[in-house]
């Protein structure tokens, strides 16, 4: 298989676990309000059939427009506007709950990182949707660790994000929360580059965020783990 076949199938599989993954969130939030636990089986057949005929026929129009590439990034913007929606949503509904100190240093984190990565560049014509790991290919091949200097820096870009973010509620310390939030914020970052024509949206940049906010939540939990044996 050469490497345009390498691609395609890279395409091909990130947009079904991208699919499986909006079911698997749908069918989560459906399945709390589901009256008996003997229908949920049922109601996840139903929902199934219903969420594919729905997203099926959506894909195969968006890849007459603009191909897989597009595709994949029209799924990362819809996860991402649902995301935002559902994160004010819980802001507001458990406003009292939060931890006011660290949803403050959320979004001053996120202006900075908003700036830097977007309003601080100058823009140049690039609209490229780069769905590939050149920097790790290019690292095995020269058996350096230079080419990966890029993704070193966003994987530490995110690490305060994952942790600021776990520490607002404790409902929101949870893998399956922050794990989404990377992919989000960093479509949502990426898109925002393409509109202004002031970087490309890269597949490495997305999985290094999301991997830097996962190990900022990681490193929250083993820090309130230690606060307590410190305090004894």
């Amino acid at each position: 298989m050469g490497r345009t076949g390498t691609i395609d199938s890279m395409q091909l599989l990130l947009i079904v676990i991208l699919l499986l993954c909006g079911y698997f969130y749908l069918f989560q939030a459906v399945a709390k309000r589901a009256s008996s636990r003997s229908s949920i089986p049922m109601l996840a057949v139903v929902l199934l059939v219903v969420y594919l005929l729905i997203s099926l026929p959506l894909v195969l129009i968006i890849g007459q427009m603009g191909g897989m590439s597009f595709v994949f990034l029209a799924l990362l913007i819809l996860a991402a506007f649902f995301g935002v929606f559902a994160f004010f949503a819980f802001i507001i509904r458990r406003f009292r709950e939060l931890n006011k100190t660290a949803l403050v240093m959320f979004f001053l984190y996120l202006l900075m990182v908003s700036y830097v990565t977007v309003f601080s560049r100058k823009g140049h014509v690039q609209t490229d949707i780069l769905l590939s790991f050149d920097s790790i290919e290019e690292a095995i091949n020269r058996y350096s660790l230079e080419p990966l200097q890029h993704l070193w820096l966003n994987i530490l870009m995110f690490v305060p994000i994952g942790g600021l973010f776990a520490a607002i509620h404790p409902r929101l310390a949870r893998l399956s929360v922050v794990f989404p939030l990377g992919m989000l914020l960093t479509t949502i970052i990426e898109t925002t580059q393409l509109l202004m024509r002031n970087g490309q949206c890269d597949l490495e940049d997305l999985a290094a965020n999301t991997l830097g906010a996962c190990v900022g939540l990681a490193l929250f939990k083993l820090i309130r783990r230690m606060i307590p044996s410190n305090n004894n």
